[in-house]
């Protein structure tokens, strides 16, 4: 089972390596992977607010505010329209 973590976390690691360097060149491809992303950062850190401990607390709000930030930046006019591009001359 720990191998398969493992494995499976270096995967997720890799995709968003992946998606980050698409978003970095104007590819929308990226958009889908890190928005999925951000989305289980939000319902982790709210069950982190939610255990009730003290750095726990803490951490998921930081993880919380990290999360809507990206999310919202990544759907900004401007990098929909940066990664929205086709390439092709009009």
């Amino acid at each position: 089972m720990s191998l398969f973590l493992v494995v499976f976390l270096l995967g997720v690691g890799w995709v968003l390596v992946v998606s980050a360097r698409a978003l970095l060149i104007g590819r929308r491809s990226g958009r889908g992977p890190v928005v999925t992303w951000q989305l289980f950062q939000i319902i982790g850190s709210v069950a982190a607010i939610g255990s009730g401990t003290g750095i726990a607390v803490a951490g998921g709000w930081v993880a919380l505010l990290i999360a809507v930030a990206v999310g919202v930046l990544l759907m900004t006019p401007s990098v929909v329209a940066a990664t929205s591009e086709t390439g092709s001359a009009d």
